[in-house]
């Protein structure tokens, strides 16, 4: 979104991450804001290193300027107020259909001469659609329309946002809890849960690097190659080694994921030495123990 904006004008950006990282935003009060800026935009949810905004901080938008959202990857999966954006957009690939459309939230008086640039393409530009006969002014991908209609009914049927608000609670957390508890032997690059994502955990082995490095591929190779996971394997995020993503978007199911859970599991059982270690040194101690008593 930034480098397309650029071609249209200045672009200022806040809470940015020297390293290009971004495990966590920085409090709303620090955000030094461009006042005569004509939008601000975020994306809601960052799927490269599993950080996802779900309490944006409007207080943070000069008053009266349009906020605008990119939310792909989360739509859906928790209450939004659509009110207090002027645009609201999502790829439909990730959450509802095939790729091929949007679907696009804009406030009415955002679709205007007033609002519209002049240099915008036919397909970007809203008034183009708004003014078309039914407001379709060409034929649009049909079968991504009718997937993402039978999709939607398919969520509703379920009990709509809050139903996959709390299936998404307890898939992530499938999966947060056994790194939580793996004694440092997984981590993940965002610790805080305010930024935890619950559409993609990612996350490496110990440090990454080194002896750590060749446990990432090992992992990655059993789960994406001998087992066939896809979009297993992520960038790296400021270590050598890949990172692991977990994918978990509206249709994943729960059961999918206690088989991630279970593979972490064992993988740790059979490559965690320090672990093993540990369990030596306590049988040895009590057998000591029961010698002496």
């Amino acid at each position: 979104a930034r480098n397309e904006a650029r071609m249209f004008g200045k672009v200022t950006e806040v809470a940015v991450d020297p390293q290009g990282l971004y495990f966590e935003i920085p409090d709303a009060k620090s955000w030094e804001m461009d006042q005569h800026g004509a939008y601000f935009h975020y994306t809601s949810a960052d799927t490269r290193q599993g950080l996802e905004l779900r309490d944006f901080d409007f207080s943070a938008v000069p008053p009266g300027m349009p906020v605008c959202c990119d939310a792909s990857a989360n739509l859906g999966s928790h209450p939004i107020d659509v009110s207090k954006y002027g645009v609201l957009y999502a790829a439909s690939h990730k959450n509802f259909s095939t790729s091929g459309i949007c679907y696009t939230i804009i406030r009415k008086d955002l679709i205007s001469e007033r609002a519209q640039m002049r240099a915008m393409p036919t397909m970007c530009n809203w008034l183009t659609f708004q003014r078309a006969p039914n407001k379709i002014y060409n034929v649009p991908v049909l079968v991504s329309v009718w997937l993402g209609a039978l999709n939607t009914e398919w969520m509703i049927e379920r009990g709509g946002v809050e139903f996959f608000e709390e299936l998404a609670i307890r898939r992530s957390n499938l999966l947060y809890d056994i790194i939580d508890h793996s004694n440092g032997f997984y981590r993940t690059f965002v610790t805080k849960d305010a930024f935890r994502s619950r559409m993609q955990v990612v996350f490496t082995i110990r440090s990454g690097s080194g002896a750590d490095h060749e446990l990432v591929e090992k992992f990655l190779i059993e789960a994406n190659d001998n087992l066939g996971w896809l979009d297993i394997r992520s960038h790296p995020l400021g270590i050598p080694s890949d990172a692991i993503r977990v994918t978990m978007y509206n249709h994943q199911t729960e059961d999918t994921i206690k088989v991630v859970q279970e593979f972490m599991h064992d993988f740790q059982k059979r490559h965690d030495l320090s672990s093993q270690e540990r369990t030596v040194l306590s049988t040895t101690a009590a057998e000591r123990s029961t010698l002496h008593a």
